[in-house]
């Protein structure tokens, strides 16, 4: 509970405030407060015997009525609702309170506020043995005073307290027969901690969301590869490789974290400290902010006269913030590790603050300040050393030649063109993770790059894959890797052949020579033809006549199948790629 926690504590110092002052034989004072301001509380001879009377025993002093109540402190400062009810709890200390705790009266705003019987203040027993009890019901109609046992008239525990809708600073007394004690200013926040973080992480969701609305209706969904990616996404995209941008992460990620910050802390002032100004920046965060935006702008000149880094794998994926081209980079390491440490630091450092106490977002050092700026030059400046990396805008596969079978039976091949950038005429080349050596490749450079960094960067290269028999079925992956170990990865073929479905159909009966079947699927071109190979059998030719596209995604095949047989349809596109599918025909 919130009333409780902090009680052990805040017993510990009135104690031991109340040894010290009793020591000196003077009232007990919280310097600054009680009574008038700079002035102590008035006491009298009674009181003074009494507290220096063996101050070690903490025995309350005699009732008096003359005595001046003082109160020397409330705790918590502001006070919060309770967790375990819709009101409030809080403590005061001072001196000279009632001896029975029911002859103290709290007073807020001069108003004084009624108290409940003990039935009602019953904090022990459970709801069936007191169902009246404000604690068993979660509600309390008036408020509770009570004392610890050796604490009495000294510290008193106040519990229930309603507001109302008088919210922020109020005046609390004590007042005890005739007396009353001088007021004490108290601000009651009208949300809790975790409320306040709530409404600041949702008004940043709704700032958020307007953004991202913007931005779906401008730009709408981006698609790699046949990926869709949300506009959250396109925040982070390097268009020209299909990658996440580094220099874009930090400048967002600083933004978003000051943004919300700020958020947090309007809200703090205007809800719980009833302060209703505008708070201030901090010092360094304009810095910060400055060097952020300007490395995104350093790092787009770098690639527009330097060359992109590599594209890297066909999908964008958190590993772009700290590689290369499929490189981890040590530069975008440190880069992105200190912008991640920064950011987790400030937010931390605010969310740990008291709400009550929050006047304005941590400062950023000037040591950290300096250690930004040069991990931003270390970022920059790897971009500048280092050579641009292959980027693949397009592929497609131009021809392939079919398996000859004989006293010399060569397989089949198949010739790729790619276009792109810094794309390096003695590359490696990869299918399917699977490093092809040297002789089950070549590579033609169709046309050199201009003012290149690297004399053997080329916009278009030809590849031929020497044995492309299981490449001629379904999509795979090629990587080209340069020298400096940077790559680039692409999909092909573009639009595979692919067959969904070919119903059961029953054999055509004499005198008909041929069964059709009907092929779905998509990507159908003109002029296809297709094989037909029964299990044990030898591969039947079917030409393009017997093969009739309905659109792309459907065609009909006529087969030299007059009984029930199970085979398989092999359908061969115009270029020479395939796609099979088992065929029952009943």
């Amino acid at each position: 509970m919130r009333y409780f926690a902090g009680r052990r504590a805040w017993k510990v110092i009135v104690i031991l405030g109340t040894m010290f002052i009793t020591a000196a034989g003077a009232p007990a004072q919280v310097p600054g407060q009680g009574g008038t301001a700079g002035k102590p509380a008035s006491t009298n001879a009674a009181s003074t015997n009494a507290t220096s009377t063996n101050p070690t025993s903490f025995s309350p002093p005699a009732n008096n009525a003359a005595a001046q109540v003082v109160v020397d402190a409330i705790h918590p400062s502001t006070v919060y609702p309770s967790d375990d009810h819709d009101g409030y709890d809080f403590d005061i200390a001072g001196q000279n309170f009632a001896q029975s705790v029911e002859d103290n009266i709290v007073e807020v705003g001069k108003v004084p506020l009624p108290m409940g019987n003990p039935t009602e203040c019953d904090a022990t027993s459970t709801k069936e043995d007191n169902p009246k009890s404000f604690k068993n019901r979660g509600h309390y109609d008036k408020i509770c005073l009570a004392y610890d046992e050796d604490l009495k008239t000294r510290l008193l525990h106040v519990r229930g307290y309603h507001p109302r809708d008088q919210y922020g600073a109020l005046e609390i007394q004590v007042r005890v027969g005739n007396n009353i004690s001088e007021p004490r200013d108290v601000t009651f926040s009208g949300i809790t901690k975790q409320g306040v973080r709530q409404r600041a992480i949702v008004i940043f969701s709704a700032l958020v969301l307007i953004v991202l609305a913007l931005v779906w209706k401008g730009i709408g969904q981006y698609k790699i590869a046949g990926v869709k990616y949300s506009p959250v996404a396109a925040f982070f995209l390097d268009k020209e490789t299909d990658s996440y941008s580094l220099s874009k992460f930090q400048l967002l990620v600083w933004t978003s974290v000051a943004i919300f910050g700020y958020v947090y802390l309007f809200l703090c002032q205007l809800l719980i400290q009833w302060k209703f100004t505008l708070p201030p920046i901090p010092d360094g965060l304009p810095t910060l902010l400055g060097v952020s935006a300007g490395t995104v702008v350093a790092a787009t000149g770098i690639t527009v006269t330097r060359g992109s880094k590599g594209a890297g794998p066909i999908h964008p994926s958190m590993a772009d913030f700290i590689s290369s081209g499929g490189l981890v980079a040590a530069d975008r390491f440190q880069f992105f590790v200190w912008t991640l440490v920064g950011c987790l630091g400030f937010l931390g450092i605010l969310l740990k603050s008291d709400p009550a106490a929050l006047t304005e977002l941590p400062a950023i050092p000037q040591n950290f300040l300096l250690l930004m700026g040069i991990s931003s030059a270390g970022y920059l400046g790897g971009k500048v050393v280092r050579k641009p990396g292959p980027v693949i805008s397009l592929m497609s596969v131009t021809a392939v030649t079919p398996a000859t079978v004989g006293t010399t039976s060569v397989p089949s091949a198949m010739t790729i063109n790619l276009e792109g950038d810094n794309l390096a005429s003695d590359a490696t080349v990869s299918v399917d993770d699977q490093i092809l050596r040297q002789g089950q490749y070549s590579i033609d450079p169709k046309k050199r790059q201009d003012q290149a960094p690297d004399p053997k960067f080329c916009n278009e290269l030809v590849i031929t894959l020497k044995d492309a028999t299981k490449y001629l079925e379904d999509m795979h992956t090629l990587r080209l890797t340069n020298g400096d170990g940077q790559a680039a990865e692409m999909s092909f073929p573009m639009d595979p052949l692919s067959i969904a479905s070919i119903p059961d159909v029953p054999h055509a009966a004499a005198p008909a020579t041929t069964t059709v079947v009907t092929v779905n699927g998509k990507n159908f071109g003109d002029h296809t033809t297709a094989v037909w190979t029964v299990a044990g059998g030898m591969p039947i030719s079917i030409p393009e006549a017997q093969v009739t596209r309905k659109s792309e995604a459907q065609l009909t095949v006529s087969l030299p199948v007059t009984t029930p047989v199970k085979g398989k349809l092999t359908l061969v596109s115009q270029i020479g790629l395939r796609a099979s599918k088992d065929v029952s025909i009943t």
